[in-house]
């Protein structure tokens, strides 16, 4: 048991900070992302002589955060009894940039400005893919083959 706890204490000393950021740049919250770094840390505790078997600890753990993240949005979601920008304009106009930021800069680690400029204009602002196609000179056929194919580097990369 003493073994146990020992080696579990030099993951959570190793991981610690890596499960932390994670967190942090997700809800940009430091007393939220740390609750979410102590919740993983202790669900890996509660099984830890399977955690501690585990051939990848760290990406055990960095699942189990994304998982509570995932959670802590829901909740969120669910808690919302009225609309933000009733209650605070400028409060709700400042959360939503954030998030538009953190998206836009975890999209720019797997694709490009130019791409993530196109998938905005379409997802985003509603531009129709003719109106793409005409605006990048190809064919819709083209573009709608670009767009998936963004779409699928986005899903690869964010799928773990």
């Amino acid at each position: 048991m003493d073994g146990e706890v020992d080696k579990f204490e030099k993951i959570y000393k190793l991981y610690f900070g890596d499960i932390f950021r994670l967190a942090y740049r997700r809800i940009l919250n430091r007393q939220e992302a740390e609750d979410i770094a102590q919740d993983t840390f202790f669900a890996a505790f509660k099984i830890r002589d399977e955690f501690l078997g585990h051939p990848e600890p760290r990406l055990w753990l960095r699942r189990t955060a994304n998982n509570k993240i995932r959670e802590l949005y829901r909740r969120r979601k669910r808690q919302a009894t009225e609309p933000l920008e009733e209650e605070s304009p400028a409060l709700a106009k400042r959360e939503t940039r954030y998030e538009e930021v953190e998206l836009k800069l975890s999209a720019l680690a797997v694709i490009s400005e130019e791409e993530w400029r196109i998938i905005g204009a379409h997802h985003v602002c509603g531009v129709t893919i003719a109106e793409l196609a005409r605006s990048e000179t190809v064919t819709e056929n083209n573009m709608r083959v670009r767009l998936f194919r963004f779409r699928k580097k986005l899903a690869e990369a964010f799928s773990d």
